[in-house]
C-alpha cells in the first residue's frame, strides 16, 4: 500500500506541470488539503484516510467522487476533522459481513477460508464456492432472496457489521427502517486492472478488523507476486496475438473498452486487444458490419458464455445460437470460451487473477501447464 499525503501530492502535482514531467501520484479532485492517505498497490476505487486514531475507508467512483465514506465506529465520525457527505458508521458491537453479490464471498474467502466472518446475504443460488453452499446447507447462513424478491426480516436478523452491495442494486434504497444500517458499496467491477479488482480483498476485510486486513495483505502480496512472475515471461512466438472479445446486444457488438480489466488481462497475456484505441468510458458498442470488416485483422475471438450443455459446447453451435455470430468469427476460426456453467468467473476467479493470467497465456501461446490454483481451466478453446 501507498502512502500519499494530499499536500505533497499537490506540491508535486505543480511541479510536474511545470517542469512538463510525469508525476507519480494519483490525481484526485477530492483528496482533502492536508489530509493523509494510503492507496492500494492496484486498485484504483478506495483509499484509506488517517484520522486522529485509526483511518476511514473512502470508496471513490471513476471520476474520483467519494460515494461513501466508512468509519468503524461512531467516535471515528465524530473525530473526523473533515466534513464528509456520506458516511457510513459500522455497526461495531455485531460480527460479520452481509452481502450482495456472490463475488464479494469470493473475495472474503482467500482469508477466511471457513467463511466464519460471512452472515449471509442475497442472490445465494449463483455462489459457487463450497466452503459457503456447506454453510448454506446447514443453515448457518441467512439467505436475503433477491430473486425474486428480497427477504427484509432476515436482513433484520442479520444484525451484520455492514452489508456490502455494489451501487446499482441497493435492495435497501428508500426503505425507512433501513436508512441507519451500514450500507458499503463494494466498486471492485468498475476496476481497470485484474489486480484491481482482486486487491478489494483489502476493503472487505478493513470492514472486519485489523487481524483480518493483516491476512488479507498476506494473501494478495502473494496473488499479486505470482501475477507479476506470469506477466515477465516472454512470448514463444515473435508477434503477439490480436483479440477481439465481448457479445452481441441488441444487434450491435459490445465490447470492454481499453480501460477495462479484460483488456489489461489479455495485455498481460502478451496478447493485443483489437479495440486498444477505444478510450472512452463504459463498453464500446459496433456495427455487425464493422465488426465483420475487422475479421481479418483479429486473430482469435474470446467468450464468456453460460452454457448447461457443456458436452457439446462447439463453436459451431455457438454459432448457430445467434444468426449473427456467423459474421463475429474470425477468419482464423480461433474462438476461445469461459463457460460461467463450469468456471466461476464472478467468483473464484476474480479473487485470483494470477490462475486467470496462467490460464489465458496458456491457451493462446501454449504456455506452461496452465496451472490454475486446484481449479479445472477457465478458458478453453472451443471445438469446431
Amino acid at each position: 500500500m501507498r502512502s500519499v499525503d494530499s499536500l505533497v501530492a499537490q506540491v508535486c502535482t505543480m511541479a510536474c506541470l511545470a517542469a512538463l514531467t510525469a508525476c507519480s501520484q494519483p490525481e484526485d479532485s477530492a483528496m482533502q488539503q492536508g489530509a493523509v492517505y494510503e492507496w492500494p498497490d492496484h486498485a484504483e476505487r478506495f483509499r484509506w484516510r488517517t484520522l486522529n486514531e485509526g483511518d476511514c475507508l473512502e470508496v471513490l467512483a471513476a471520476n474520483d467522487e467519494i460515494l461513501a465514506t466508512v468509519y468503524r465506529d461512531s467516535a471515528a465520525l465524530m473525530g473526523d476533522a473533515f466534513r464528509v457527505e456520506h458516511p457510513v458508521v459500522i455497526a461495531e458491537h455485531q460480527a460479520g459481513l452481509a452481502t450482495l453479490s456472490t463475488t464479494h464471498v469470493s473475495l472474503m474467502e482467500p482469508w477466511d477460508s471457513i467463511l466464519v466472518h460471512w452472515k449471509g446475504g442475497g442472490y445465494l443460488n449463483y455462489v459457487r464456492s463450497s466452503v459457503a453452499t456447506d454453510r448454506i446447507a446447514r443453515n448457518e447462513v441467512l439467505d436475503f432472496g433477491g430473486n425474486p424478491e428480497w427477504n427484509h426480516e432476515a436482513i433484520l436478523m442479520a444484525s451484520f457489521r455492514a452489508f456490502c452491495i455494489y451501487p446499482f442494486g441497493n435492495p435497501l434504497e428508500g426503505v425507512t427502517w433501513a436508512k441507519d444500517l451500514p450500507v458499503v458499496p463494494i466498486l471492485e467491477y468498475d476496476e481497470p486492472s485484474p489486480l484491481g479488482r482482486a486487491e478489494w480483498m483489502k476493503a472487505l476485510a478493513w470492514l472486519v478488523s485489523d487481524s483480518t486486513l493483516e491476512d488479507a495483505n498476506r494473501v494478495f502480496d502473494g496473488v499479486a507476486a505470482r501475477y507479476e512472475y506470469a506477466r515477465a515471461q516472454g512470448l514463444p512466438r515473435e508477434d503477439s496475438l490480436v483479440v477481439l472479445t465481448g457479445s452481441v446486444e441488441q444487434g450491435l457488438w459490445s465490447a470492454p473498452n481499453s480501460r477495462s480489466f479484460v483488456a489489461q488481462l489479455l495485455r498481460d497475456a502478451g496478447a493485443r486487444y483489437a479495440l486498444s484505441g477505444e478510450m472512452r468510458q463504459g463498453n464500446v458498442e459496433l456495427s455487425l458490419e464493422a465488426l465483420y470488416a475487422m475479421r481479418g485483422d483479429v486473430d482469435a475471438l474470446g467468450l464468456v458464455l453460460y452454457d448447461p450443455d457443456t458436452a457439446n459446447l462447439t463453436l459451431a453451435r455457438w454459432i448457430e445460437s445467434n444468426p449473427h455470430h456467423a459474421q463475429i468469427v474470425p477468419r482464423s476460426g480461433q474462438v476461445f470460451a469461459a463457460n460461467a456453467v463450469t468456471c466461476d468467473y464472478f467468483g473464484w476467479w476474480v479473487a485470483h487473477p494470477d490462475a486467470m493470467l496462467r490460464n489465458l497465456r496458456h491457451v493462446l501461446y501454449g504456455e506452461g501447464d496452465g496451472a490454475t490454483g486446484g481449479q479445472g481451466p477457465c478458458f478453453k478453446w472451443l471445438a469446431p
